[in-house]
């Protein structure tokens, strides 16, 4: 299960693509000076969920398209393209699209602000005239100082804020074993039986993994997901603590994290994992166009029907 999770962290980082409504310009020329800022320093990540909240603080240290993020389970390097763990797992994606931000969503003004007694700009992202995103980036570094989203009620859902910035990373340079290790290569495949979309998300890519397993990634240009098919009945000890949720009266094992959603269900002899970013309100919708739990073939349904 590591390694869903180590692809779907490779997949995140470089799949936001350029944006299309008003002041867009603005929103992508803030991105990719993000996507290339030096800096270094704390960050909080939180997130708040069905009464659930998962906190982490973490040390950071970005550089070009690098960037180190260290917390107790221990150390990661994630660049363009690619992810290399601590523990030694490296992969890299050998070729990814980059999607357009989605027309439903429109992008407002920058604002001029301060944070952390830095000059900054603030801009926010509105879908259907209320507010999904709030962004504040530094003047000084470029770097994303707060990133806050919000649930289709308009409360804060998650929360990440750098506590204090450095704008000198050092420790990423001084660690070479990060960047020359050697990577598994992720390479798209054609084959595949992913769905085209759901909810308004695309998909942009669908990798192959080990034992004919899937991974498929889809985005809106703002949030994303990754959607991993693996045939058979499989088990994950991820999800040993997972809590039983329901969507539409379907059942769904779904864990929260301070960065990510985790949800998986069974399927038509296979089993699904759901990683992604997205707001509670997205998921709830996205899983009602995906697959659903417990769905029998179509032999079983006639079968079930003539013989009762």
């Amino acid at each position: 299960m590591r390694r869903l999770g180590l692809v779907a962290a490779v997949a995140a980082m470089v799949t936001l693509g350029s944006a299309a409504p008003a002041f867009a310009d603005d929103f992508e020329d803030l991105l990719e000076a993000a996507a290339e800022a030096d800096y270094a320093g704390r960050q909080i990540v939180v997130s708040f969920f069905d009464g659930q909240t998962a906190l982490e603080i973490v040390e950071i240290e970005h550089a070009g398209s690098m960037m180190m993020v260290s917390a107790d389970g221990g150390e990661s390097m994630i660049g363009a393209g690619k992810l290399s763990a601590g523990d030694g797992d490296g992969l890299t994606v050998s070729s990814w699209t980059s999607m357009q931000l989605s027309d439903r969503y429109d992008v407002g003004a920058r604002n001029t602000v301060k944070r952390l007694g830095r000059p900054a700009h603030s801009i926010e992202v509105l879908e259907d005239g209320q507010r999904r995103m709030r962004l504040v980036f530094d003047d000084t570094t470029g770097a994303p100082l707060v990133t806050e989203v919000f649930d289709g009620d308009g409360k804060l859902f998650r929360l990440t804020s750098m506590l204090e910035v450095d704008e000198v990373p050092r420790r990423i340079y001084s660690s070479p074993g990060h960047l020359s290790e050697e990577f598994e290569v992720l390479v798209p495949t054609v084959r595949h039986s992913m769905p085209a979309g759901a909810a308004g998300y695309q998909l942009a890519d669908v990798y192959a993994g080990p034992d004919d397993s899937l991974q498929g990634f889809y985005s809106d240009g703002l949030f994303s997901f990754s959607l991993f098919a693996v045939d058979g009945s499989a088990t994950f000890e991820r999800f040993a603590d997972a809590t039983v949720v329901e969507v539409q009266g379907l059942k769904y094992r779904r864990m929260v994290s301070p960065g990510e959603i985790w949800v998986t269900w069974k399927s038509a002899g296979t089993t699904y994992v759901l990683v992604g970013d997205l707001p509670p309100d997205h998921l709830d919708t996205v899983l009602s166009d995906l697959p659903k739990p417990g769905r029998r073939n179509l032999f079983s349904r006639l079968w079930s029907g003539l013989f009762g």
